[in-house]
């Protein structure tokens, strides 16, 4: 049932955001019609450089007119759904009446039934595709049926007058040979049927294409706002060079499992007594670069953030795979951490400000693998001894005085990864500590000399 709620409230959210897209549609629609009368008007001018062209260009304007008043309402408090649907018919009804309204300018003027023959039920074809660019594709759907209608309509008004006549009125229509089949035809009064049931064929299958691309760039919206939010949680956690793996997977974080990793804490020492001092904002002010740099040393060694614990981060190494490298990426990271905050140490003092320290703990071992919550919220996390392990080495830093305390299992994991041993130096053996909830000590190697050993 929360499952069902989280997608409707997904759903829902993103229908807020097109119905909020086709407002801003408005916009653009305006500048497209706008073009679009200009072109035209342009066309008219050069073709009917007289009276008869102004009166054309006039009734364009109208036009223009029309989309202005839509386009002030749909920016007001005033706007409606309805709305939309109602200025799409106007636009259409009005573009038709201009096709055939007759010009007063024309001194010899064409029959209606003639002015059907001439190629012009096209421009509706231009109306029904801007309106594509609103993202709906309801509203592409009423515009074609509303141009079949009202042209429609025109055609069934035309033919009602007097002298018009179409094949309906002549039984043996199909019958008649060709010379009098063209003459037919060439009757200026003559409404020929066949070619409103073609064009009404057209604009439908026109009309259905269209609504159906529409409908399959929305979905295609929908499912690439959904797969960047998924990539946006996962750069919470994982490289960007891990990311692209896992959207591309259709279980991306795999089955609860268990497997060796290496595990690393790391928080700033005296952090309470930092804060108590400290104004809110410069609280939340350090913690984020702190946090954000300590994020993108895990990431440069193919880690995982697994999560913040107040000023402290938990990384992992060898999820959601293990690789050749996890323990000596992970020792890699921590000197690499040590060295960033030395670089925020400088920035702090060219401030100001006083400077942090950090302590670091590392181990290697089994975990558990998976995701832990409920449906509300999930996360992905490792759980065992190897990281309360962890924890604990982090803790113990305050009390040897170095900043980097690590296990003999992640050292000796590192000498069969480092050929060359480079993520252990100046790292050396201290004893061995007693880790809560185990019965056996845990040997320890420390960062730089220390004032004694560890054994308890």
């Amino acid at each position: 049932m929360e499952a069902n709620n989280t997608e409707a409230r997904r759903a829902a959210r993103l229908k807020r955001a097109f119905t909020a897209e086709e407002r801003a549609s408005l916009k653009l629609l305006t500048i497209v019609r706008l073009i679009v009368i200009a072109t035209v008007i342009v066309f008219l001018l050069s073709r009917f450089p007289d009276a008869s062209g102004l009166f054309w260009s006039a009734l364009t304007l109208a036009y223009a007119f029309v989309g202005g008043v839509q386009y002030a309402i749909g920016r007001s408090r005033f706007n409606a759904p309805w709305q939309k649907f109602l200025f799409i018919a106007l636009d259409l009804a009005l573009v038709t009446f201009i096709i055939l309204y007759p010009n007063p300018f024309i001194a010899q003027a064409v029959p209606l039934p003639t002015l059907l023959k001439f190629p012009s039920f096209p421009f509706l074809f231009v109306v029904v595709a801007i309106m594509a660019l609103t993202y709906s594709p309801a509203a592409v759907l009423w515009a074609g049926l509303a141009a079949v209608a009202i042209w429609g309509a025109a055609i069934l008004w035309i033919l009602s007058l007097p002298d018009s006549f179409s094949q309906a009125s002549l039984p043996v229509y199909s019958d008649l040979p060709l010379p009098q089949l063209l003459k037919v035809y060439g009757d200026p009064n003559f409404v020929d049927l066949g070619g409103w049931i073609q064009q009404t064929f057209l604009m439908l299958v026109f009309v259905g294409i269209l609504a159906t691309a529409v409908w399959r760039a929305k979905r295609l919206v929908g499912r690439q706002a959904r797969a960047e939010r998924a990539r946006a949680n996962l750069a919470r956690y994982f490289s960007p060079g891990l990311i692209d793996e896992l959207t591309e997977s259709d279980e991306p974080l795999g089955a609860v499992r268990k497997q060796d990793i290496a595990v690393l804490f790391a928080d700033i020492v005296g952090f309470t007594a930092l804060s108590e001092k400290a104004r809110p904002e410069e609280v939340i002010g350090l913690l984020r670069n702190f946090h954000g740099r300590m994020a993108r040393e895990v990431f440069a060694h193919g880690g995982t953030v697994d999560k913040y614990i107040g000023d402290a981060i938990m990384a992992t190494f060898g999820t959601p795979h293990t690789g050749p490298h996890d323990a000596a990426h992970a020792l890699a990271c921590a000197r690499a951490m040590l060295g960033s905050v030395e670089a925020l140490n400088q920035e702090r003092n060219t401030a100001g400000d006083p400077p942090i320290a950090i302590g670091i703990g590392v181990h290697y071992g089994p975990v558990v693998l998976g995701d832990i919550g409920d449906e509300r919220r999930l996360e992905y996390a490792a759980i065992g001894d190897t990281v309360n392990v962890a924890a604990h080495l982090e803790a113990m830093t305050r009390e040897v005085g170095s900043p980097l305390v690590v296990s003999e299992d992640v050292v000796e994991r590192a000498k069969l990864e480092d050929e060359d041993n480079s993520a252990l130096r100046d790292l050396h053996r201290n004893g061995s500590a007693t880790v809560r909830g185990r019965a056996e000590k845990v040997p320890v190697w420390m960062l730089g000399a220390v004032s004694g050993p560890t054994t308890r």
